[in-house]
């Protein structure tokens, strides 16, 4: 009996039936046969950008570019108001100058209290000729349709915003003392917020505002709300300490004058009623009021210079934002690409018919070989 032994084949050797070959001559013909199916879903696919890209609404880029300032944190640059200071025995040693760093600048203009506030804010719409919170404007932009677009009519056929939507919170009466946004007021913040972009750059330290809007007058009138909200931010962040104290002061200070008035007052009445009295004891009620006015007058001599210079540090804890490039309104559009938008159409609708044609002749083979 004879017993035939196959050796397996290696991962370097393939029997010739598992060998695919494609000559030039295949693909050749590969390509005629799906000539017109290419043709088909080419014109299809390019048919289908051109209505995408034409249904789209142009997009307008405004930017703002400003430089702003970088603390030096130390009491030797405090400027002319630190000598100032100085010559009036006011001592600025305690000036700080900690401050938000502007690479969180970003993070600031992507917050929810940021939305929500600009959201309030009215815009002039070129599109529509008229004035608007921002909030109503991008509702009505998200409710156009696509046809509305391509024909121009932009006149509002949804439901008149003034009538008032019953909303329930989770939280009705704000027990919980936190922030609560409904749906709509969410899903604007992040329209808003993804069509906002603010960059900064280490090496120039240049802060750049970008906001791309349906609308130029709108998209430039986003871009001054947001700079004018980031620096009311960042002042506010730097003198808030400062400002408490500023205010603690003035209380202090006020109530040390009017202590100070009053031993004053009490002082010389008694000088005025015991002037022909030489006996110890109105003496030492002389001296006794006298010291009083002595500790009120130096309490408050010593709280009217820290209030002075809490004044001080206010303006120099202020920052300063040199603005390079003003907002300005766009004047052509930035996007949406359309010639992009038909060709890759075009391109997509070529490989799917290749793709398609190749499918065919996969289960041509199959069914021959079943």
């Amino acid at each position: 009996m004879a017993v035939t032994t196959h050796k397996p084949s290696t991962g370097s050797e393939m029997d010739d039936d598992d060998l695919v070959q494609i000559r030039p001559g295949d693909i050749w013909k590969f390509l005629q046969r799906s000539r017109l199916a290419v043709l088909a879903f080419a014109v299809l696919g390019a048919l289908a950008g051109l209505y995408y890209g034409f249904s789209k609404p142009d997009d307008y880029k405004a930017e703002v570019t400003v430089m702003p300032e970088v603390s030096a944190g130390s009491p030797g640059g405090m400027g002319n108001l630190g000598s100032l200071a100085g010559l009036a025995g006011i001592s600025m040693d305690n000036a700080a100058g900690d401050g938000i760093r502007p690479d969180l600048y970003p993070e600031v203009l992507q917050s929810i209290p940021f939305a929500l506030q600009i959201l309030k804010q009215p815009v002039y719409s070129k599109t529509y000729k008229t004035v608007l919170p921002l909030q109503a404007y991008l509702k009505r932009q998200r409710q156009e349709t696509a046809f509305q677009r391509l024909t121009g009519n932009t006149e509002q056929t949804t439901a008149d915003d003034s009538k008032p939507v019953p909303v329930v919170l989770p939280d009705p009466k704000n027990y919980s003392k936190a922030l609560q946004v409904t749906p709509e007021q969410e899903g604007l913040a992040a329209l808003l917020t993804n069509r906002i972009t603010t960059t900064y750059e280490r090496r120039t330290g240049v802060v750049t505002i970008e906001v791309i809007m349906p609308d130029p007058v709108v998209a430039a009138t986003v871009a001054r709300f947001s700079l004018e909200y980031l620096t009311n931010y960042i002042t506010s962040y730097r003198t808030q300490k400062v400002k408490n104290q500023e205010r603690f002061l003035t209380q202090q200070v006020e109530q040390s004058r009017r202590r100070y008035q009053t031993a004053e007052y009490d002082l010389e009445s008694y000088r005025d009623r015991n002037r022909s009295l030489y006996s110890g004891l109105a003496r030492i009620s002389e001296q006794r009021l006298q010291a009083e006015f002595l500790l009120a007058q130096t309490v408050y001599n010593d709280l009217s210079r820290q209030l002075e210079q809490a004044k001080i540090r206010v303006q120099e804890e202020t920052p300063v934002f040199k603005m390079l490039e003003p907002p300005r309104i766009p004047l052509r559009p930035n996007g949406p690409r359309r010639t992009l938008i038909v060709v890759a159409g075009l391109v997509a609708g070529a490989v799917v018919g290749l793709g398609w044609t190749l499918g065919k002749i996969v289960l041509e083979k199959m069914n021959r070989l079943g």
